[in-house]
């Protein structure tokens, strides 16, 4: 995976920061791939292992989320692996997207 430059870096954390603040404030219990959270863990399909930005857990739910660059929208490999994890474990995959 490339590299974020500093801003847009800055922009998908800031996103990725928000959505973990609003589960939070929803009561979810939250894994998130920033500072100051714990970090969530990596998810696999077919030996081909992502980790996605936030993992919210509220009792028998469980949400996946991915922040991507609008310039990466695109049906990554990585899109794939977390939206066919979240459909073979009954959880619900979102992606957000911070446009630069």
């Amino acid at each position: 995976m490339a590299k974020r430059t500093k801003y847009p870096q800055s922009c998908h954390d800031t996103a990725v920061s928000r959505s973990a603040a609003q589960y939070v404030a929803n009561g979810y219990k939250i894994c998130a791939d920033i500072s100051g959270y714990s970090k969530p863990q990596t998810l696999c399909i077919d030996g081909d292992c992502r980790r996605p930005d936030i993992i919210a857990k509220k009792v028998e739910m469980c949400k996946s989320l991915s922040g991507k660059l609008q310039s990466l929208l695109k049906k990554s490999a990585q899109h794939h692996v977390l939206r066919t994890w979240a459909r073979r474990n009954g959880a619900h995959f979102h992606l957000r997207v911070c446009s630069v």
